[in-house]
């Protein structure tokens, strides 16, 4: 299994978090989590994501012209994606919980 099928609902649920602090370009969003995982992830990814939250309603984007000039969509986060976010604290703390076993597991292997 690609570590990109088991990453992509992780990464929807940073991109609402980073958007939380703050509107972003898909650019920054990507630079981000790129950072975050120490690897770069399949070109295009980060926008397919950033559609797919779109089309659920928890972001929009407005054009601005970016720092070269150009137009850019900015992404906010809505109230719907705030919402989304709260209603998965407790279901994240269990999925900690689960992931912390797994990877002490595999260490023993």
């Amino acid at each position: 299994m690609k570590k990109e099928l088991i990453l992509k609902g992780t990464i929807n649920i940073l991109i609402l978090v980073e958007l939380t602090k703050s509107p972003l370009y898909g650019y920054a969003i990507e630079r981000k989590i790129n950072n975050m995982l120490n690897s770069k992830l399949p070109t295009g990814t980060i926008y397919t994501l950033l559609h797919s939250l779109e089309n659920k309603g928890y972001i929009k984007y407005k054009n601005e012209t970016n720092e070269n000039g150009r137009q850019s969509k900015t992404y906010i986060i809505t109230d719907y994606g705030l919402k989304f976010l709260k209603d998965h604290r407790e279901p994240l703390a269990n999925v900690r919980v689960i992931l912390d076993y797994l990877i002490d597991e595999i260490n023993k292997l």
